[in-house]
């Protein structure tokens, strides 16, 4: 299968995001997104007044950020070319994301470009992107090339001159067809590099064979890698989880390190680094009558901060960096060898929470939902199928501590939901249940849905709506409103609720009609509650005191009304049982 035979299946992005969808497609690939509608609902920036961001995408784990132009062709040709001025358009989404203070640009970019620039100014990202996004062939358009060069230039400029201090590197990049299909193929972990290349070795090495797989482990000079990355740049890692990270982020110091090494210390770098690993398609290792190794096909999956780092040196010294090359056809075992290297590299803190009795006793608990898939933290050498609700444990953690009291800590602190043992005690107790888990997801999933809805009516909004899309807008207002509905289900269902966590679907065998039904409960609150949510959100989502008394007097309001409600009410309150 091809990336445009898998897109055309994605009906779950095609059906709701139309000529967007291809930008998210690119965007869950290049960065292997679990949950693209829980991102989608704050990176799709797409409208009227959009100063031609239709895609604003910030994630300060990785310390990256992508700003984005789509087209989508109807019917595309072979011959068709991409139109250049969609290309320009990015030099428009340039000067409103750097040179704009955040209040005066429009309100449905603002809170993106506010989270990209604090995300800058604080280094929380090192990189950003500037893509053009269509469905065309990416053949030699000078135009395209003229504009994207020259529109990296200016934004460099406007980027240093907003901040003067920060080390954050800009990239322009056409997202065709052609690097759309080598995405593709990296998130199916295919080598894309498929040249043969002579290595450039010190002649010795030796061969390992294992079960379906065998090995030539050497060593290769620093300077055939850097010309190799030069040559073929992200796509000698194809395979690999992560690309290179850049020096200039501040947890990446360890690639300053790798780079100060080799500089000052080459003849000692084969010692002092722990080497990469590279899949390769065969290769030939040198012997009697042949002084060199040759291989066939190259991708690395473990070592692409070695390798960018090292390329990232000029004038680089000889030095030796420790390589094996290995040869292997059978998917599942491929599959281990790049989780089981890239796990030596990068410990995420939902890994070391995978194996524990509540996360296995969690997936049980799931087995028997076939349309749902809870990794519960373990990332595993089976892709899920996509035609699977994918349930991704972060938004999970995050879901579940807004909805049991705390939605401060859950948009602020993401990653210490699984690593802090007190907070993960908290959100994984031994009475929760996968049941639970699909309420509080389906809630999240259902206010990312309903913000859509009323994002794709623009102009049509009523003067309600408005406010409602407003409000939604904001940083952390999912959170806060998720909390804000949990303190209302006593008025929603129309009873005491004793415990909480108790709280579940009677039928979960239909996720989306499980949103749908949240959806009732979303349009009966959030009218009378987004007024006074929203003072809560002056400065993103910080004072937990605050969230509480928002949250009570939005209680009040709803109890007053909660009789009148019922009717409307009823289809979610006969499918709950709490």
């Amino acid at each position: 299968m091809n990336y445009t035979a898998d897109f055309q299946a994605r009906s779950d992005l095609t059906a709701q995001y139309g000529n967007n969808a291809l930008l998210l497609y690119a965007l869950q690939l290049r960065f292997e997104i679990s949950d693209i509608t829980a991102v989608a609902s704050d990176a799709l920036t797409d409208c009227g007044r959009d100063k031609k961001c239709d895609l604003i995408y910030v994630d300060q784990e990785m310390g990256v950020a992508v700003v984005a132009q789509g087209y989508m062709k109807q019917n595309p040709q072979a011959d068709h070319l991409a139109p250049g001025n969609k290309a320009s358009d990015l030099n428009t989404a340039a000067a409103w994301v750097f040179a704009q203070n955040p209040d005066d640009v429009p309100e449905e970019i603002r809170e993106q470009v506010r989270l990209l620039q604090s995300s800058i100014s604080n280094n929380s990202v090192s990189t950003v992107y500037f893509w053009y996004v269509h469905n065309l062939n990416e053949r030699n358009n000078p135009q395209i090339k003229e504009e994207l060069d020259a529109m990296q230039t200016s934004a460099r400029a406007m980027l240093k001159t907003l901040f003067p201090k920060n080390d954050v590197e800009l990239f322009s990049l056409e997202v065709g067809n052609e690097t759309i299909e080598k995405w593709y193929n990296a998130s199916s972990k295919q080598i894309t590099v498929t040249d043969t290349l002579d290595v450039e070795t010190p002649r010795v090495g030796f061969e390992l064979t294992g079960n379906k797989w065998r090995a030539y482990v050497t060593a290769v000079s620093a300077k055939w890698l850097q010309q190799k990355y030069a040559t073929y740049k992200d796509d000698i890692f194809s395979g690999n989880p992560r690309t290179y990270l850049g020096s200039g982020k501040k947890k990446n110091k360890i690639n300053l390190g790798i780079m100060e090494t080799i500089d000052q210390q080459p003849g000692n770098f084969w010692a002092y680094n722990n080497g990469i690993t590279a899949l390769v398609n065969d290769y030939e290792a040198p012997h009697e009558g042949k002084d060199n190794l040759s291989i066939s096909g190259i991708t690395i999956i473990n070592g692409a901060q070695t390798t960018g780092a090292i390329s990232s040196v000029e004038n680089l010294k000889d030095a030796w960096v420790p390589i094996r090359f290995i040869v292997c056809n059978d998917a599942n075992i491929i599959d281990d060898i790049i989780n089981n290297n890239n796990k030596q590299n990068e410990i995420l803190p939902s890994d070391l929470r995978s194996n524990d009795k509540t996360q296995n006793r969690l997936r049980t608990e799931f087995a028997p939902y076939t349309k749902l898939y809870y990794s519960g933290g373990r990332r595993g050498n089976v892709r899920p199928s996509r035609s699977k609700e994918i349930l991704d444990p972060y938004v999970v953690a995050q879901a579940l501590l807004a909805f049991h009291g705390d939605c401060v800590t859950a948009y602020n602190s993401k990653n210490d939901l699984w690593s802090n043992d007190h907070l993960y005690s908290s959100i994984f107790p031994e009475n929760l249940t996968a049941e639970h888990i699909i309420f509080t997801y389906a809630l999240a999933r259902s206010i990312d849905s309903y913000k859509l809805e009323l994002q794709q009516k623009a102009d049509n909004r009523t003067d309600s709506e408005e406010k409602q899309h407003k409000y939604l807008s904001k940083r952390g207002s999912k959170m806060l409103f998720l909390y804000t509905v949990s303190r209302c289900m006593e008025g929603v269902m129309g009873k005491k609720i004793r415990d909480n966590w108790a709280i579940v679907f009677k039928n979960n065998s239909d996720f989306e009609a499980l949103v749908q039904l949240w959806k009732t409960v979303i349009k009966s609150v959030l009218p009378m509650a987004c007024s006074s949510l929203e003072s809560v959100l002056r400065d993103g989502l910080k004072s937990k005191e605050l969230s509480e008394s928002a949250a009570d007097t939005v209680v009040g309001l709803f109890t007053s009304v909660q009789d009148m409600l019922q009717p409307q009410l009823k289809p979610f309150t006969d499918a709950v049982k709490a």
